[in-house]
């Protein structure tokens, strides 16, 4: 009688854990990271600065980055995908479409983890401003969104230079950037129908507003790593899909180092 308590009194006590466990999260309205990774620099300091800001997990699906992949396996808060994309033709637009599939599958994955908010950005990207912003938005909010600020840097960085320190920041909502203007979003995973609005936004049957926390995108944030990115997304590119004059002049100059160090002063280093 005496084992027969104690092995319920187990059961119990186990189903209890195993319960505040999942629901631990959702207590305290969690944010998680999806990105996708491609030779980051300053991983260290892009987790460490996002820890900092409140996330409590990050979906990182690390592609053609080997020397990466035990190092983001060791960090206990990184749900890690490993994937192989050196053979996709025309990287522009197939990297849109692993992002869309990538986000909509992690949104699963959080709902089985308790987490309340997934929010996609770059590993070139910071978010910036307060969490609680995303943690107390109202319940008619599945959808939200940052307006993003490009960094510009004080001189052509070079690979002993910190990725995520600039000079000054744009306001891409007021002034020009050579990259995207549109910002960012995130989504509550439970709302219904939440699901990839294209790599920039998500969607659901629920209200979409815009908060007041920013993504600072540090492009291209030393020049050898633009030297590598303009070379891959050369592969197999058709011009005319691009928007941005710095990316098609980038892809045009592909090759010729001094075209390319001209190009990057006039886009990424402050007057």
């Amino acid at each position: 009688m005496i084992k027969l308590i104690i092995i319920i009194f187990i059961i119990l006590l186990l189903l209890h854990f195993k319960k505040t466990n999942k629901s631990s999260f959702e207590q305290i309205n969690s944010v998680a990271l999806i990105t996708l990774m491609y030779k980051p620099k300053n991983i260290e300091t892009w987790l460490k600065l996002h820890r900092s800001f409140g996330i409590i997990h990050f979906y990182i699906r690390v592609e053609d980055t080997p020397e990466l992949v035990e190092y983001l396996k060791s960090q206990p808060d990184v749900t890690l995908m490993v994937a192989d994309a050196s053979n996709d033709k025309n990287h522009y637009t197939s990297l849109q479409d692993r992002q869309t599939t990538t986000m909509n599958k992690v949104i699963e994955m959080c709902k089985q983890k308790g987490i309340t908010y997934l929010v996609h950005i770059d590993s070139d990207e910071i978010l910036s401003g307060n969490i609680n912003e995303i943690k107390d938005l109202p319940k008619n909010v599945g959808t939200f969104w940052m307006q993003n600020y490009e960094a510009m840097y004080p001189h052509i960085p070079t690979e002993s230079d910190n990725c995520f320190v600039a000079k000054e920041y744009r306001d891409c909502s007021k002034e020009y950037c050579a990259s995207y203007i549109n910002g960012k979003g995130g989504c509550r995973v439970s709302a219904l129908g939440a699901s990839a609005n294209g790599p920039h936004r998500f969607k659901s049957n629920l209200d979409e507003i815009q908060i007041g926390v920013i993504v600072k995108h540090y492009e291209s944030c030393d020049f050898n790593q633009y030297i590598k990115k303009y070379t891959r997304l050369s592969k197999d590119v058709n011009l005319d899909d691009i928007p941005f004059d710095y990316y098609r002049e980038s892809i045009k100059a592909n090759g010729s180092i001094d075209k390319l160090k001209i190009i990057y002063k006039q886009y990424r280093v402050a007057s």
